[in-house]
């Protein structure tokens, strides 16, 4: 049989794609991957993920939410018995784990119930749980979000009261609204939960605390006394379906004294409270995950872009420019040499890159973080906390909106499961109100800054280097920026951060002056919002720049002039669309360089979109990986979805004749039978 000449084509796009690629697409690989080591040793897990049967997906589009949480536990079993296979360690197993592209019911046990208990228990606490947890002894997840409280830790009702007659602590939930909600891992899996509850003792609250719960008996998985739990059922878009998000209500439950997690904050069997050092100690967990969730964002539109690249390269649709003659000789353009589709696209691909640098510098200072936690100095928790509530806030709606472009940039097939953008933005777009809504965060953030800037009009020096900018009002607050040459200039490191610095240091100053005009904080939400999104938008350039800079004396080298086309994309797609307004309303830049900005905004668009597929071939995803059929490596999309679809078992001989039971059953209703026969129908 002979190939289609238009499935020859796709292949053929997709490396001529590759052809055009004016740097190392294995370096840059290298480079975001931790180099050739980490990328063996991540190789090792891939290929024993994909010799396992087991992790498959192809049937997972077909499978009912029950049947999808089953499975992902029988996976999970599968993957524990592999660490005694292969005589695994911890940063294997967490490579693997990461291999399957999935949240099973134990991913929070070791994502957030394992490293709290690490990171806020003294050092018996940790013997006795942690070590059981990873021998999977128990099951844990974290159970802080409520019925009726998620953002608002400090309002959470659920009350930890101490007993000191029998050195316990009695959980409770007072009411219907206090009931644990959201929980990843407790809806059928968990036997213990690291609970936030109100510390109370001689009715007094002393705030948010962590507490060790037993939830269910690792015996015979029984709920414990006084423990009502359960599944919460189906989510939004079909997301989380493989795991299983649950409740739970306490009904006077006691613990002992020493199930309350110590590292910072003490109970005596007297009944005293010893508090920490510093009274957002606890913060470190949330932190923790904040940070994970800047980088996951980074990853999530990495893939949702490469997908989206490929797809467009090897789609072809209409003649560029557009012809009214028809002519079967020519090929369609491909629909990535359209500019609509270059200007969705290639600005998210910068921002995927920005946001993964952005996540790797995040990382560092938060294990700077817990390096001076362990000696109780915390004069970088302020800092660290609101940097990753204005990362986190700011990638998480980033990456959404991104992976929802992608899915309409790639027209009507982009709407198919197989495409493999609709399941990254099922399972992501709640990061936009977990571990903290954003909206709420933005709040912390501007809080943050606004006592950076109450030391620079006292003539204090600022507390935080992220906040260092807020100097430039010194210069005025309304003047704009004078540009002797645009096109030269805007492309320039230290006059990108000086118009983010401008910007951002004069929205909070507005703020400043918002409060001191008598206008309540609670009227002031959507203001902090845009100084969240400025703050955010400063730290990821600075980050970039810095970046870029680095790699300039390193042995990527190479790699500089690319890194620094992905940076003037991300600024000037910052700088002349997306954040627009707040340049133009806080008089940073003047209305009249807007055009030759948009000419270097241009400028960058097409030196990135001649590196596109090269530099999705840069995050180094496996098809497994991608779980796409049309983002593909070889670029076959066609042929991948037209598989995926033969796998349907609605098209199977025995749903076929079910439904066509009921089919057949409409349309000889009556005495429609003899009529279709005599009309010949």
């Amino acid at each position: 049989m002979t190939e289609n000449k238009h499935l020859v084509q796709m292949n053929a796009d997709i490396e001529n794609a590759r052809k055009k690629a004016d740097f190392s697409s294995e370096s840059m690989l290298h480079l975001l991957r931790g180099g050739p080591k980490a990328i063996e040793k991540l190789n090792q897990m891939r290929a024993l993920a994909e010799q396992e049967p087991l992790f498959d997906k192809s049937k997972t589009p077909f499978q009912s939410r029950q049947e999808q949480l089953y499975q992902s536990l029988l996976i999970s079993k599968r993957l524990i018995d592999l660490i005694e296979e292969k005589n695994l360690g911890d940063e294997e197993f967490a490579t693997l784990f990461r291999q399957l592209e999935m949240l099973t019911p134990l991913a929070l046990h070791y994502s957030a119930f394992m490293p709290v208990i690490k990171s806020q228990g003294t050092a018996e606490q940790v013997e006795k749980w942690y070590n059981a947890s990873k021998r999977h002894a128990i099951i844990g997840c974290y159970a802080q979000t409520e019925l009726s409280h998620g953002s608002n830790v400090l309002g959470l009702n659920t009350v930890a009261v101490y007993d000191q007659k029998s050195d316990e602590f009695i959980i409770h939930s007072p009411d219907l609204t206090a009931a644990k909600w959201w929980i990843g891992g407790l809806g059928v899996a968990s036997t213990h939960a690291v609970v936030q509850a109100q510390l109370v003792i001689s009715g007094k609250s002393h705030g948010p605390h962590l507490f060790i719960v037993p939830i269910r008996s690792p015996i015979d998985l029984k709920p414990c006394k006084g423990v009502r739990v359960g599944d919460i059922g189906p989510k939004a878009y079909g997301g989380f379906a493989t795991t299983d998000n649950g409740y739970a209500l306490f009904d006077n439950v006691r613990i002992p004294r020493e199930n309350m997690l110590m590292k910072f904050a003490q109970v005596t069997n007297e009944g005293k409270y010893i508090p920490p050092v510093h009274n957002k100690l606890s913060y470190g967990s949330m932190v923790k995950l904040r940070v994970d969730i800047v980088t996951d964002a980074g990853w999530k539109l990495a893939k949702a872009t490469t997908i989206a690249i490929r797809y467009c390269t090897v789609r072809r649709q209409f003649h560029n420019p557009p012809s009214f003659k028809t002519d079967n000789t020519q090929l369609e353009s491909q629909v990535i040499s359209y500019s609509s589709v270059q200007h969705r696209l290639m600005p998210l691909l910068a921002t995927a890159y920005a946001l993964i640098i952005a996540g790797e510098g995040l990382y560092a200072q938060f294990n700077q973080l817990m390096e001076q936690l362990e000696s109780n100095d915390a004069k970088l928790l302020p800092e660290i906390h609101a940097t990753s509530c204005a990362l986190k806030s700011w990638s998480t709606r980033r990456s959404t909106d991104g992976i929802e472009e992608c899915r309409k940039a790639m027209g009507g097939h982009g709407y198919s499961i197989f495409s493999g953008v609709a399941d990254l933005f099922a399972t992501f777009v709640p990061s936009n109100t977990y571990e903290g809504d954003n909206f709420v965060l933005a709040q912390q953030v501007a809080r943050f800054l606004l006592k950076q800037l109450q030391n620079v009009v006292k003539g204090k020096q600022v507390t935080s280097t992220t906040a260092e900018y807020l100097y430039t009002l010194a210069e005025g607050t309304d003047q704009v920026f004078q540009f002797e040459d645009v096109s030269q200039q805007i492309l320039g490191p230290e006059v990108q951060l000086k118009l983010f610095s401008m910007r951002s240091a004069r929205l909070v100053a507005d703020l400043g002056q918002q409060l001191q005009s008598g206008r309540e904080w609670s009227d002031l939400n959507m203001e902090c919002w845009a100084i969240n999104l400025a703050h955010a938008e400063y730290l990821i350039l600075k980050t970039l720049i810095a970046k870029v800079k680095a790699v300039e004396a390193s042995e990527y080298a190479n790699l500089a002039p690319t890194l620094r086309a992905i940076s003037d994309l991300f600024c000037l797609s910052t700088l002349g669309y997306s954040s627009l307004a707040t340049f133009l309303s806080t008089a940073t830049i003047h209305p009249s360089d807007l055009s030759r900005l948009n000419e270097k905004y241009r400028e960058a668009i097409s030196k990135i979109s001649n590196n596109a597929v090269p530099l999705t071939d840069g995050f180094g995803f496996t098809d497994r990986e991608l779980n796409s059929a049309l983002g593909k490596q070889d670029g076959r999309a066609y042929e991948a979805l037209w598989d995926a679809v033969q796998k349907n078992p609605v098209n199977g001989e025995h749903e076929k004749a079910k439904l066509g039971n009921l089919v057949l059953q409409i349309l000889h209703r009556g005495n429609n039978l003899e009529y279709i026969k005599s009309a010949k129908l």
